[in-house]
């Protein structure tokens, strides 16, 4: 766990899945500079382990969290602080979406500015229904990082990425499914147990097929050449048809039970 004066990042580890907690309930879970260096840490190979997939979510059931803490911030120097403050949650936002596992987020409430971006670095988004989800920067006067901007272009679209960050209007659950920035609209009492349950199912699969096919997606999904993709594929598939898994899996289906994977 670690800690800031406003909040911490909590970390627990069940089973095969590590859950990441944002926890600063008194300011709405939002993100001091320690928090977001926290967060990358908990996020690091070394950090996590063994561990086969991650939930990430906010404590409590109203917020996720309300992104970067403003207040906290010398008004004197705001703006440079701010500047300060987009950097180190690039840095977190770059740690989710590098994750070496992947990364389940439970958007248990509001999520707003730099926290949509980080709960949009995630590999997919479970929502509570009655959360609501923004990009107040316009209204702030700012120009959003680009590197931010790309993570909404590339799972929302064009289209819905500017009617999200040039009106500053925030949208409600079931809306932000429909724009795609969330899987699934779910009642808030069931939220924490689907996302771990879909980490768990991640879990009990081949180590090894799912990163190598979780790096092919990001391949397409960043628009490399498909010769480049392919290139990448074929890279896991040999290392995958040459490890004990591929043995494994093949017997557990013959055999029908479930396998024991070891990612070798």
């Amino acid at each position: 766990m670690a800690d800031s004066p406003a909040g911490r990042i909590e970390t627990d580890r069940d089973g095969d899945v590590v859950v990441v907690t944002i926890a600063n309930e008194a300011r709405a879970n939002s993100l001091d500079d320690p928090m977001l260096k926290a967060l990358a840490e908990a996020l690091d190979p070394e950090a996590l382990g063994d561990a086969r997939a991650v939930v990430l979510t906010g404590a409590g059931d109203r917020n996720f969290s309300g992104g970067v803490d403003l207040q906290a911030r010398d008004g004197a120097a705001l703006t440079d602080a701010v500047r300060s403050g987009e950097r180190l949650l690039g840095r977190a936002a770059a740690a989710v979406e590098g994750c070496p596992v992947p990364v389940v987020c439970a958007l248990n409430g509001n999520a707003f500015g730099g926290a949509l971006e980080i709960a949009m670095a995630a590999d997919w988004r479970i929502a509570s229904r009655g959360a609501r989800f923004g990009m107040p920067p316009a209204r702030l006067g700012w120009v959003y990082a680009a590197e931010g901007i790309r993570r909404f272009v590339d799972t929302c679209g064009a289209a819905n990425t500017r009617e999200l960050f040039l009106t500053g209007r925030p949208v409600d659950a079931e809306r932000a499914r429909q724009m795609g920035m969330v899987n699934r609209v779910v009642d808030r009492l069931e939220l924490g147990d689907l996302a771990f349950a879909d980490a768990m199912e991640i879990g009990k699969n081949g180590p090894i097929a799912v990163a190598g096919m979780r790096a092919v997606i990001k391949a397409i999904e960043t628009d490399a050449p498909p010769s480049e993709a392919a290139e990448i594929a074929e890279r896991w598939r040999q290392r995958a048809f040459q490890s004990a898994d591929i043995e494994e899996g093949l017997a557990a289906f013959r055999e029908k039970r479930d396998p024991d994977f070891t990612g070798r």
